[in-house]
């Protein structure tokens, strides 16, 4: 068994035509990044019909391990929006987006889905409103949960993924990843329609 990570003994859950065994960290935190793409290299090796995988990336270390690892893949590198910690600087190193690219993947920086415009109102009027109620609910399961769903709906705006087909995406609680599931994309505009299809990898405790 593996000593880092607990797999519930339940019967292993039939995804459409997929077979998906979820994997269990006992507690959230960046140590989990390479067995987190492990995970999920695992999971593509059985499941070859998913083309992308979307990797959420804040300074760029998680997008650069992940564009290395899944090279054969469409693979997403999705950074934090401009401005989000300082006016006009983004926390990725512009020498490390250039590697990631090398590599063959994207890297996408745009608004944040469950963000942008309602966080700006909260934090100029005190306010709350529909998008950042959303991100609350998503972190009941985790912070990684929350930005797997939120990518998922950034790169669908994108173009960077079709909305009719299964990518993977990965996240994190803070820096590195500890977290990743099977989603169906959708735009924003058609958020009900987002289908968080089921979880390879997340921590029990966060």
């Amino acid at each position: 068994m593996d000593p880092e990570a607990l797999i519930l003994n339940t019967p292993t859950q039939d995804i459409l035509s997929m077979k998906l065994t979820t994997h269990y960290f006992k507690e959230a935190s960046p140590e989990h990044t390479e067995r987190t793409l492990d995970y999920v290299e695992e999971f593509l090796s059985e499941h070859p019909e998913i083309e992308h995988v979307l990797v959420a990336s804040t300074q760029g270390d998680t997008g650069l391990a992940a564009s290395r690892k899944f090279s054969n893949h469409k693979c997403v590198v999705v950074s934090h929006q401009t401005g989000f910690v300082m006016d006009n600087e983004n926390e990725m190193q512009e020498s490390i987006r250039k590697e990631i690219e090398k590599n063959g993947a994207s890297v996408l920086t745009c608004t944040h889905a469950f963000a942008g415009v309602d966080r700006g109102i909260r934090k100029q009027f005190g306010t709350w409103t529909t998008a950042e109620f959303f991100a609350v609910v998503y972190r009941t399961f985790g912070q990684g949960t929350k930005v797997c769903a939120e990518i998922a709906l950034m790169a669908a705006d994108a173009g960077l993924v079709p909305v009719d087909a299964d990518v993977v995406t990965i996240a994190g609680t803070g820096r590195g990843a500890d977290t990743a599931w099977v989603v169906q994309p959708a735009n924003t505009n058609k958020f009900p329609e987002l289908r968080m299809r089921g979880c390879i990898v997340k921590p029990l405790d966060f």
